[in-house]
């Protein structure tokens, strides 16, 4: 029997529970379908919570490279302020 032909008691559970709600909507290809997304998503969250993290782990910082800021345009509606470098600073 392979791994994938296994009894899964946590993932028959869901299946049955998604039946339960909604398998009267369902066709038999869609129903094999979702048995399969269900285990995927079960063998996801087994290996996520296999994953152990102490309380020194931070989550990860997105990186975000600098880019130098486009030129200011004066918005009409402003008028220059020398004090920000822009206009005439007589």
């Amino acid at each position: 029997m392979s791994e994938s032909a296994k009894p899964d008691p946590e993932a028959d559970a869901l299946f049955e529970v998604v039946c339960q709600r909604y398998g009267d909507r369902l066709t038999r290809e869609q129903l094999d379908e979702l048995r399969k997304i269900v285990r995927a998503q079960v063998d996801a969250a087994r290996a996520l919570r296999a994953i152990r993290l102490t309380n020194a782990d931070e989550p990860m910082q997105p990186f975000a490279p600098y880019r130098e800021e486009p030129p200011l345009t004066l918005d009409p509606l402003t008028r220059p302020s020398p004090q920000r470098g822009e206009g005439d600073a007589r």
